[in-house]
């Protein structure tokens, strides 16, 4: 059975038939959230998490999906500073999950490499 790309997806990175990353992303109750996106560390600073995240940006614009959320340990600056380039905004009003803070992104706000 198929799923339809707006309730959800995994998307998988792969060199040489090796698996170097993945993403994964699910709505529910109206509100899509990014649950995932690793990359083997032999593969950090490669393009693997920019070329999952852009595939997911994609995505989420062609299933309509306007904003989504994700949590990243609050600790974890790599990731902090990945996701803050690609336009990832902390939510001021979120009270922190634990040790996690939430971030947000506009998906029309994310420049499309296509031009469209």
């Amino acid at each position: 059975m198929s799923r339809d790309a707006a309730e959800g997806g995994v998307l998988c990175a792969e060199q040489d038939g090796e698996l170097t990353g993945v993403a994964a992303y699910r709505t529910q109750d109206g509100e899509t959230t990014l649950t995932q996106l690793h990359v083997d560390p032999v593969h950090w600073r490669h393009g693997t998490g920019a070329a999952l995240h852009a595939a997911c940006v994609e995505l989420w614009r062609r299933a309509g999906i306007d904003r989504v959320r994700l949590e990243v340990y609050e600790h974890n600056l790599r990731a902090r500073a990945f996701y803050a380039t690609r336009g990832w905004l902390a939510d001021p009003s979120a009270p922190h999950a634990g040790t996690h803070v939430t971030l947000w992104l506009q998906v029309g706000d994310v420049p499309d490499p296509s031009g469209d």
